[in-house]
């Protein structure tokens, strides 16, 4: 072997080491913890919290997004009718769109990211309505109205959030700081793999970006009567049966007996008073 080929050998192998190296260091610039990896969903579900945390190098701001899995979804706008009933006006189909939608970050999201680049990682409500279809049924309400509606009744249901200065920077060592942010899942939430993105953000640009993930899932006996009506669906539903039976059997009479005991709080009373009337209304005369 030649001089020069060791020596082409060594410098390519010293400039992989150094590469190797460099991206190690610019992985450990930003980190992602979280206080859980599933949200267990229980009898008595309420809602749930997730904290992230991590670090960021000195001088960024962290932007972090969960998101459930892109799927198609409908709604219906309503209206008031003329005797101020809310009345179904027609119905939004949504195509590929988050049913849950959570964007936090260290200031508003505005004075962080340009448009551009919220568009290019699908960052704000904005980049959401740029990559979905939506369209009414007998309408002629354009996009921007009925994507409108959208935001609405997912920001109602607090399944669609977009909060600025909620993620928590603190100084910490050698040139870094410390991020921290809890995500409130509410009770409507559906169960799923929801992915939790982490961006680092310097001078209008996304620098670094993380990934994690936590699942919401059922515990318990809610989660053992699931699993029996998918692997065991007759036994699921002969079990559904009977219980059904049994509640009848025993809901009506109980029924019965509480119309009983109302009907009698109500008459006694009354009968009563008659009664007593009638003694001293004798008695006087």
């Amino acid at each position: 072997m030649s001089k020069t080929t060791r020596f082409l050998q060594l410098t390519l192998t010293v400039l992989v080491l150094t590469l190797i190296v460099s991206v190690n260091h610019v992985n450990a610039e930003l980190t992602l913890n979280m206080d859980k990896s599933v949200i267990p969903i229980d009898a008595f579900y309420k809602g749930n919290t997730l904290t992230v945390t991590g670090s960021v190098e000195s001088g960024h701001d962290v932007v972090v997004r969960v998101t459930s899995p892109r799927e198609n979804e409908s709604f219906m706008v309503k209206e008031k009718s003329i005797h101020l009933f809310w009345m179904n006006k027609y119905k939004v189909n949504v195509t590929k769109v988050h049913n849950t939608y959570m964007l936090l970050s260290s200031k508003g999201i505005d004075d962080v990211l340009p448009a551009a680049e919220k568009s290019k990682y699908s960052l704000g409500y904005d980049a959401i309505k740029k990559s979905v279809d939506i369209k009414g049924d007998d309408t002629e309400d354009d996009k921007d109205t009925l994507f409108s509606e959208f935001i609405k009744l997912k920001e109602k249901g607090k399944l669609y959030v977009v909060s600025g200065h909620s993620v928590t920077l603190t100084p910490s060592s050698e040139g870094k700081n410390n991020y921290s942010v809890t995500v409130k899942f509410p009770y409507q939430v559906p169960m799923g793999s929801y992915n939790v993105d982490v961006y680092a953000v310097k001078d209008g640009l996304i620098t670094q970006r993380v990934t994690g993930s936590v699942k919401i899932r059922l515990v318990g006996i809610g989660r053992k009567i699931s699993d029996m009506a998918m692997t065991h669906g007759g036994v699921y539903g002969l079990l559904a049966v009977l219980i059904a039976l049994i509640t009848g059997y025993v809901v009506t009479p109980a029924i019965a007996v509480a119309r009983r005991v109302m009907l009698i709080a109500i008459v006694l009373p009354r009968r009563v008073f008659a009664a007593l009337t009638a003694i001293f209304s004798s008695s006087s005369t």
